[in-house]
């Protein structure tokens, strides 16, 4: 498990600095830096929520086909400490790293 920091809080899933959902996806198989991945687990509040839980998750799976990065793993991310930003107008991960 990924321990995540989210400062989206814009995103419904969003409390205390963290993520109320078991696990996230990040998006970007063509990304070769963090403004190019996208959480595609957010969203808006206002969206009625189907999480059915409101409790923080400072530990959760990432699903993630940044295929570039170098935490992603078999699709599922392996970084120790993972960053969910607002990057251009959407939610992306600040963690991505680019493979050398």
């Amino acid at each position: 498990m990924t321990n995540l920091k989210c400062s989206v809080y814009s995103c419904m899933h969003h409390k205390g600095d963290h993520c109320c959902k078991p696990n996230i996806k990040v998006e970007g198989p063509r990304a070769m830096s963090s403004g190019e991945t996208e959480c595609a687990s957010y969203a808006a509040k206002g969206h009625q929520n189907t999480v059915g839980t409101s409790t923080p998750n400072p530990q959760l799976e990432i699903v993630c086909s940044a295929n570039e990065c170098v935490y992603n793993k078999e699709s599922k991310c392996h970084a120790n400490n993972v960053s969910i930003n607002t990057m251009g107008g959407q939610a992306g991960c600040s963690t991505f790293t680019k493979r050398n």
